[in-house]
């Protein structure tokens, strides 16, 4: 996954001679993977079978966009009735509706599809873009830099990083704060991140 780029970075000051693309490609992917987890949903088209919690009612709301549906299987069986709400001002609560409901179970509802929260033209939306490079450049140092690290990762959110930059685990202020609606103690990244959380939707996704 990447949000933004190697160029983009560079062309905010991260030179070649402090940063090496594999560094800088590190970090992108430690930014973007951050911003999924926070927001819950994810701002690129990824192909995905995604599994729900079907509880009755005839709205199924969906975890993340569904801006390509290939299929739906209820119980195991391919279904046809449904109407799809995935118009771009459906991009924040998605659903599908169904007249004849959908029958309660435990992941019982299999959706295969590219899903993603995306532009019209299937691309990241611009403030997320612009998220990821902020948390990239100034809460993510070269991970080879142990100083570094401990005056810039995420201002105490990072208490551990693993070496393939892919994985993190949170400080349990950081915790308290995210009840705070502070995230990242950037105004501007926060507010952009607060704009896309999402919550309440059980899935699994193969």
């Amino acid at each position: 996954m990447s949000y933004c780029t190697v160029d983009d970075l560079r062309a905010e000051g991260f030179k070649q001679e402090d940063y090496s693309d594999e560094q800088l490609e590190r970090l992108i992917a430690a930014s973007c993977e951050f911003i999924d987890r926070i927001t819950g949903q994810w701002f690129e088209l990824r192909g995905k079978v995604i599994r729900l919690d079907g509880r009755g009612g005839e709205n199924l709301p969906l975890p993340v966009f569904l801006a390509e549906l290939h299929s739906i299987k209820v119980n195991h069986e391919e279904i046809s009735d449904y109407v799809l709400y995935n118009r771009m001002e459906d991009r924040m609560y998605p659903k599908i509706f169904r007249y004849a409901k959908w029958p309660v179970g435990r992941l019982n509802i299999e959706i295969i599809g590219r899903w993603g929260y995306v532009k019209e033209d299937g691309t990241t939306p611009d403030d997320i873009k612009r998220a990821a490079m902020k948390i990239a450049m100034y809460y993510f140092p070269a991970l080879s830099n142990s100083e570094a690290q401990k005056e810039r990762n995420l201002r105490g959110l990072l208490v551990s990083e693993h070496t393939d930059g892919h994985s993190y685990s949170l400080s349990g202020s950081a915790v308290a704060d995210l009840y705070k609606n502070i995230i990242t103690g950037d105004t501007e990244v926060d507010d952009i991140l607060r704009r896309y959380m999402r919550t309440g939707v059980r899935m699994r996704c193969v």
